[in-house]
């Protein structure tokens, strides 16, 4: 039998069920709600209860006091809020700064407060900036204003050293922006680090922004860095929780433009049978039964020790493997066939998270051209009866499908081949690291 709880104290279930209509739409941003005597007796309570619930609300940040006109339903309108946007190609010559073009995009009114002062860097600062002790920096303390409303503050600190004598010495809007007036000075930045932190505000933060009681802030610090490092800006942005989304976008890691391909060796046993079984694991969540065995590794180190087990990198990193060997499996290959220079494809694998780009056929060009390279006359490979999609894609790569070979204990047996020196073209070109 359960033991119920506590009952929960009535200003907190007054609390609660106005919660409730706000979350419910009943009561939308701005709507007034009952005075303090009306929810009082509502429920049946003394003003003070009623006052106490209103004070939670008031605390979360749902609802605002406006005396003497009452308690209303906050209004939210929040800004979408891009850090990766920094980086985005904007008009050499800009009418308006990057800020109050997004608000205008938004039909927003918006503008900002500019200050610029020199000051000693908090130890914060110093760190993310390398300065040395007593070095100064120049601040822009501004202040973004959107429909009347201070939305958020962003305070961009620069080595004094570097920017005195610029125009971010000047409290003015700089349309091109900041790091454009870096860039002509000479310290472009090509990467920046981002840390955001959720936290309450400070007195300071909250006399700046106005914020009522109860609304958190996340605290936005970006630090930019040149090519060869130098970190040359750091911005701390202050962001009211009730009027900010932070949107960030990602995108899948592609491939270098020069992938490697090379000799696996005796080290690299380990690293091909976690891409084997990285692909295995990947085609048993897709319900398909292909290689849902334990790896072969007397096999693989044999290909290894014969130098016909091959490892595609990219920037170091292994993504792919791929084997070839002369030996055509007389299960599948007749007499006939296999008295035909061939190479044949096994153990094909390659990481998800680079799918999608082509490596695979790039692997397969590669194999086709190493072929040729041999004096041989086809590429072949036996795949797994029963992947139809499988088929599919050696389909699309110009591989003809001979048979398929109904042989006693095996599940493979699909069996494809095309010229050898046969290239498609597609995905990236692998450059061949025999030693």
């Amino acid at each position: 039998m359960a033991v119920s709880g506590r009952a929960r104290a009535l200003y907190q279930r007054i609390a609660d069920e106005i919660r409730a209509e706000i979350a419910d739409g009943v009561l939308g941003p701005d709507a007034q709600l009952p005075t303090e005597a009306e929810i009082a007796d509502r429920w049946n309570t003394t003003r003070s209860t009623a006052v106490q619930g209103l004070k939670v609300l008031v605390n979360e940040g749902l609802i605002i006091s406006d005396r003497p006109r009452g308690y209303f339903v906050r209004s939210r309108r929040p800004m979408v809020y891009r850090p990766q946007g920094e980086f985005r190609k904007r008009p050499l010559s800009p009418e308006m700064d990057a800020f109050i073009t997004q608000m205008a995009q938004e039909g927003r009114e918006a503008s900002q407060h500019i200050e610029v002062s020199v000051v000693a860097p908090s130890p914060d600062i110093r760190e993310r900036l390398k300065l040395a002790e007593g070095e100064l920096v120049a601040v822009r303390r501004r202040v973004r204003i959107i429909d009347g409303v201070p939305y958020n503050t962003n305070d961009s600190h620069f080595p004094l050293t570097l920017v005195q004598n610029s125009e971010i010495m000047n409290p003015d809007d700089i349309a091109r922006g900041a790091n454009g007036v870096l860039a002509e000075l000479g310290y472009e930045q090509v990467r920046a680090l981002d840390e955001i932190h959720i936290r309450m505000p400070t007195p300071d933060e909250a006399h700046r922004l106005q914020l009522g009681p109860g609304t958190p802030v996340a605290v936005h610090l970006c630090t930019g860095y040149t090519q060869d490092g130098k970190p040359v800006r750091t911005v701390v942005n202050v962001l009211p929780g009730d009027r900010h989304v932070l949107v960030y976008e990602r995108s899948k890691p592609q491939i270098t433009s020069d992938p490697t391909i090379r000799p696996a060796g005796e080290d690299d046993l380990d690293t091909v049978i976690e891409l084997w079984e990285h692909a295995a694991s990947w085609l048993a969540s897709q319900g398909i039964d292909q290689w849902q065995y334990p790896p072969r590794e007397e096999r693989i180190e044999e290909n290894i020790a014969a130098r016909e087990c091959w490892i595609v990198e990219d920037d170091g990193v292994p993504i792919a493997t791929i084997t070839l060997d002369n030996r055509a499996d007389a299960d599948f290959w007749s007499p006939e066939e296999a008295a035909e220079p061939a190479l044949y494809v096994h153990r094909m694998a390659v990481r998800r998270d680079v799918s999608g780009q082509e490596l695979g056929s790039a692997m397969l060009d590669w194999a086709s051209q190493r072929a040729a390279a041999q004096g041989k006359q086809w590429l072949r490979l036996d795949a797994w009866k029963d992947n139809g999609g499988l088929h599919r894609y050696y389909g699309s790569r110009n591989f003809s499908h001979v048979r398929t070979v109904e042989a006693e204990g095996r599940r493979s047996g699909a069996i494809f081949q095309r010229p050898a020196g046969e290239v498609r073209g597609a995905g990236p070109v692998l450059n061949t690291r025999d030693a």
